[in-house]
């Protein structure tokens, strides 16, 4: 079967975010992040930075809308559309200030919105600021076997690392990536449906340094971390945003070939870090 990886690659590009508090949501991100905000026609602002970018609505409520995926060309773009409409996926057009007309966004089984579109070009590229390329989203589902067929087997998304309970056999963890990287997208199974975190993929070990000393004159401290993924192997910490969002910093991780079997990894601290204490979902 034609994966995403294989055929049309993907790459996270962009999260668009509700906020209950958007100025503060936008200062936070303005001020930490080092990206430029633009206030759009629809009250929405648009965000951008180094390799990364956002938009955020004000809303009744605070959390992700959507998860968008650039596919490098209007040919890839084509191809995925086509794949998906063979798989009985239903697709809706999308206007995006980020991307290039053509762009369009499925629904999964639970409701989760994703967009697949062509970039109207890398993110911030000419702006000053720390590397961090927005680089995965991970969230908590009660369906995780369902999740894992819809994203696999409809959308083209590879299976790279499973985490399984070895008492009862459950799987708890999938891993998934959509190009050559471990993972873009990921999948807890737990008590609720909720997103669960986003990632910024940085340079090396030092940049991890320099980003938790900045968060650190702000007086915000780790909510996970520092430490190391098994899957992954990538060296991290985590924070939370204004509206209590979190979002992880990362290096090292890993890249893997269209080829590589899918890893099994046990359900314990040491998986999700072997450093130290891990934060496990329930």
């Amino acid at each position: 079967m034609q994966t995403l990886q294989t055929s049309t690659p993907a790459r996270l590009c962009y999260l668009h975010l509700a906020s209950k508090a958007p100025q503060q949501q936008v200062d936070f991100y303005r001020r930490l992040l080092d990206m430029d905000s633009q206030a759009q026609a629809d009250g929405s602002w648009l965000l951008q930075g180094p390799q990364r970018a956002m938009l955020v609505s004000p809303a009744d409520h605070s959390g992700l809308l959507a998860a968008a995926y650039d596919l490098g060309s209007p040919t890839s773009l084509s191809l995925l559309r086509a794949r998906l409409t063979e798989r009985g996926c239903a697709i809706d057009a999308i206007d995006s200030p980020l991307l290039e007309a053509g762009a369009f966004q499925i629904r999964d089984p639970q409701g989760r919105q994703t967009v697949f579109g062509v970039s109207r070009g890398t993110p911030g590229s000419l702006l000053p600021g720390m590397p961090g390329r927005l680089q995965h989203v991970v969230f908590q589902t009660t369906e995780l076997e369902a999740m894992i067929d819809f994203y696999v087997n409809t959308v083209g998304f590879t299976v790279s690392d499973t985490v399984v309970d070895q008492q009862s056999g459950q799987l708890t963890t999938c891993f998934l990536r959509s190009d050559d990287e471990h993972h873009s997208l990921a999948f807890f199974r737990g008590s609720k449906n909720e997103w669960d975190h986003h990632c910024y993929e940085t340079n090396e070990w030092n940049d991890i340094r320099d980003w938790g000393d900045r968060f650190a004159k702000e007086r915000i401290t780790l909510f996970f971390g520092p430490g190391r993924h098994g899957p992954g192997n990538n060296l991290f910490f985590m924070v939370v945003d204004a509206d209590r969002n979190r979002l992880e910093f990362s290096a090292e991780l890993e890249i893997t070939e269209a080829s590589r079997p899918a890893g099994v990894w046990p359900q314990e601290e040491y998986t999700l870090n072997s450093w130290g204490r891990a934060w496990i979902r329930s």
